[in-house]
């Protein structure tokens, strides 16, 4: 019991030396969070258990990256309301040496085709100027299951491919 007062009392001590105030909780199935009353004053005490990896922020202008259990409250700056679609059909699905992508909208900007296979790896990066229709070679490639990017400018696609 003295253990728990001597624990507590470190803990609280930290919080008021540090003049932090935590105002969130966290429950998980690592750790938790707990809410103490001292006076006037509430504080939550958050703690993780068996954190593997490095923790920390890393900010830009545009982008803030976290990483870690506990992680503060997301913040929205903006929302993007364009359409970034790209309208197209990829045929013939499943392929044996190559597929065809047809774009149902005009293409001005240059077109970016990348294909991964199901582990993530890059097989396939080509840049094509702007067309109605272009036919992507993939007669190199094993009978597996693939992710095609399609991009260009601001919008793109994503779509499985079969490769017979």
């Amino acid at each position: 019991m003295k253990t728990r007062y001597i624990i507590v009392f470190f803990l609280l001590g930290s919080l008021t030396a540090t003049s932090q105030q935590v105002i969130r909780t966290t429950v998980s199935s690592a750790g938790g969070s707990e809410t103490v009353a001292v006076g006037e004053q509430e504080y939550t005490v958050q703690q993780t258990i068996g954190q593997q990896s490095v923790i920390g922020t890393y900010a830009t202008e545009s982008i803030t990256a976290r990483q870690g259990f506990i992680q503060p409250p997301i913040r929205v700056r903006g929302i993007i309301e364009e359409d970034t679609d790209l309208d197209a059909v990829v045929y013939p699905n499943p392929f044996e040496s190559s597929v065809r992508i047809k774009f149902n909208e005009e293409i001005s900007g240059p077109l970016s085709v990348v294909l991964y296979d199901m582990q993530g790896r890059l097989v396939y990066d080509k840049a094509y100027e702007p067309a109605g229709e272009i036919e992507v070679q993939l007669d190199f490639l094993s009978k597996a299951a693939y992710v095609l990017l399609v991009s260009s400018e601001n919008k793109q696609l994503k779509a499985n491919l079969l490769k017979n």
